[in-house]
């Protein structure tokens, strides 16, 4: 089947090649981790009601800007509302109405499902060794070449618009059918054979004009001179700071409208976010960026911040800094007064390595490390201590019970010694148990998806959870019996050689106890009877092989038994979803058969009233006409005849017609 090709359930593409990676890998228990990935989203702009929910749960929240979107998460923009996110240098737009799960989001992979609604994505960079994806209700939308594309998924009627305006995309679906569109084509499709429509959806002109100025202005960015796009966040920096050059770090960014003792990492708070655990959520509309590349340096009395070597593919950290007292099995917590004890943490300067706080390769290590460097190599960190830990007002302290629990502001900060943080060790993690420590949500959301949408979702989710531990369950039961099989194999193997070696061993002295007896035809006998064996043990390994063969062959019809069953579920489901659907088609006929038996009562009441009104005039003027045969009312007044035109009078005739006209008259007649 093509890589692409669908379930034959309402699934996304990813879930089904996730499930089939299960199936052919089986159940590794002891595999490798992997690295987090390098690359995030973010919430670059919104207007109006956007709600966020998190990968995992049901629960819907307010977007946060700052709040970094993986695998998972997923965003629905409220009606007249929108919202702009940046996967490293694509941009996202999404219209009102418009629901969107991050599937899958790494170093390799962008894949998105759009449930419903109206998007557009552009594509900037180039595309080898990467896939962008995005997914609807009957079709998967491949990224072939960089462009602008826009989709439109209606879940009601089944059917999906894509337009290429530049670019090229190839649609897939669920039976390994495929459509290549080049710019400037479009098509709808309905269900999930890409059974092509005519016409397209309703536009929305101030959405394309909307879209046309975000474009504009991502182009005319003056950051996007001084660091790569792949840095998510960098659109903020035009209009919150400026760039300078500086002798030791070369382009620098300062931020406006800071307070005198502001610090990198001060202002904001400390979330769990998977897989990278403690991550830093700023509170500024800029602060992302900043506090995830790069690094910060006091260049006079300012922290400017340092981008570092400009580089293709950015590599995503959580936070930037070392923590200053804790880590793992170390007690030396700072003390802040009765008792009590603080977290301190401050931001790691130019040339500065980051070590993360959960395990990762050194390769994983090097490539976030790498925009570290900067255009003065003299000035780099001395090996015992860091410059951040001994710069005046740089280290950030708060309690340790105010730690994880949400923003903390000024009244939280603990102002101690700045001589203090040079007597205690760094690490790349606090030195306090995590206890209670949340993810940083905020408010539940005020509007979310509709339920509907929802309900479907979970259903999703719940179906798609059962899935994937069936097919665990398949691949363990494949996996041991191939296991079985070659342990049968392999004994088998080893006890014919055994077999072999004792035959080889008994013929070896028989011949010799022959050829010492001279019993030629014994000899001849014996042979015919080791000939014999041989056969018989050539017969057993063939019914071994035989019997392998039938096991294998047993466990691929258990295998197909498996997926025949899987199949036969996947279409109850897709009968079930048909049903209702039909259920929905009959409901809208019949909501249309009350609406127009209410305007076919309305037209009838209409013509009962106009009749009742004719009926009315014809009886009043049948009595005027009564009354004015028995003389009681005047009668009607007379209608004024209507004005003739007048022929003009030739030249000379005018006289002569005036005189007739005396003389014909009234008055003439009467004098």
């Amino acid at each position: 089947m093509n890589r692409t090709a669908f379930s034959l359930l309402h699934r996304p593409l990813h879930r089904w090649l996730l499930g089939l990676a299960l199936l052919c890998l089986g159940a590794a228990a002891g595999a490798q981790q992997q690295d987090p990935p390098g690359r995030v989203a973010r919430l670059n702009l919104q207007q109006g009601t956007v709600s966020f929910a998190p990968a995992g749960e049901d629960s819907w929240y307010d977007a946060q800007p700052n709040r970094p979107i993986t695998t998972g998460d997923r965003l629905w923009t409220d009606r007249n509302a929108r919202a702009e996110v940046h996967i490293g240098s694509a941009a996202l737009r999404m219209d009102g109405q418009t629901h969107v799960e991050f599937s899958e989001l790494d170093d390799d992979t962008v894949r998105i499902t759009a449930n419903q609604g109206h998007l557009q994505l552009r594509v900037r960079d180039d595309l080898s060794g990467q896939r962008v994806e995005v997914d609807t209700g009957n079709l998967a939308v491949v990224i072939d070449a960089p462009g602008e594309y826009r989709i439109a998924a209606d879940p009601s009627a089944g059917t999906t618009w894509v337009a290429v305006a530049s670019g090229r995309a190839t649609l897939h679906g669920e039976n390994g059918q495929s459509q290549t569109l080049d710019a400037r084509q479009q098509l709808t499709v309905s269900g999930r054979d890409l059974a092509a429509l005519g016409g397209a959806p309703a536009q929305n002109g101030s959405f394309d004009a909307w879209v046309a100025e975000r474009n504009r202005i991502e182009d005319q960015s003056v950051s996007a001179r001084y660091v790569s796009r792949e840095v998510v966040g960098y659109q903020q920096l035009d209009t919150y700071g400026d760039w300078r050059s500086d002798p030791s770090y070369g382009d620098v960014w300062y931020p406006r409208n800071v307070d005198a003792d502001w610090a990198p990492y001060r202002d904001g708070q400390w979330v769990n976010i998977a897989p990278w655990g403690l991550t830093w959520v700023d509170a500024a509309p800029w602060g992302f960026a900043p506090f995830h590349y790069g690094r910060w340096a006091r260049v006079g009395p300012r922290w400017a911040w340092v981008p570092g070597q400009p580089t293709a593919r950015p590599v995503y950290s959580p936070a930037l800094v070392g923590f200053v007292g804790g880590g793992s099995g170390v007690n030396a917590t700072l003390q802040i007064g009765d008792g009590r004890s603080g977290v301190g943490w401050f931001p790691l300067a130019p040339g500065e390595q980051w070590r993360p706080g959960y395990s990762a390769s050194p390769r994983y290590i090097d490539r976030v490390n790498r925009m570290a460097a900067y255009r003065n190599r003299q000035a780099e960190m001395r090996n015992d201590f860091y410059a951040n830990q001994r710069m005046p007002g740089a280290v950030t302290v708060v309690p340790a019970d105010r730690f994880g629990r949400g923003p903390f502001g000024r009244r939280d900060l603990v102002r101690l010694p700045d001589d203090r943080f040079a007597r205690v060790p760094v690490a790349p993690a606090p030195g306090i148990p995590m206890h209670g420590f949340g993810g940083g949500f905020g408010r539940p959301a005020a509007m979310q998806p509709p339920p509907q949408l929802r309900a479907r979702q979970q259903q999703e989710f719940q179906y798609e959870q059962a899935r994937q531990v069936q097919q665990m369950q398949q691949a363990q039961n494949i996996q041991a019996m191939q296991q079985r099989a070659a342990q049968q194999q392999a004994a088998q193997q080893q006890q014919q050689q055994q077999m072999e070696w004792q035959r080889q061993q008994g013929q070896r002295q028989q011949q010799q106890e022959w050829q010492q007896r001279g019993g030629q035809d014994q000899w001849q006998q014996q042979r015919q009877l080791q000939q014999q064996q041989q056969q018989q043990m050539q017969l057993q390994q063939q019914q071994a092989l035989r019997q392998q063969q039938e096991m294998q062959q047993r466990a691929a019809q258990a295998q197909a038994q498996q997926q025949q069953q899987q199949a036969q579920i996947q279409q109850q489901q897709r009968a079930a979803q048909q049903q209702a659907l039909a259920q929905q088609q009959m409901l809208r006929q019949q909501q249309e058969m009350q609406q127009r038996a209410v305007q076919a009562q309305q037209q009838a009441q209409a013509q009962q009233q106009a009749q009742q009104n004719a009926m009315r005039q014809a009886q009043e003027a049948q009595v005027r006409a009564m009354q004015q045969q028995r003389g009681f009312a005047p009668p009607p007044p007379p209608q004024q005849p209507q004005p003739q035109a007048q022929p003009q009078p030739q030249p000379g005739q005018r006289g002569g017609d005036d005189r007739r006209r005396l003389m014909t008259s009234p008055d003439s007649q009467q004098r």
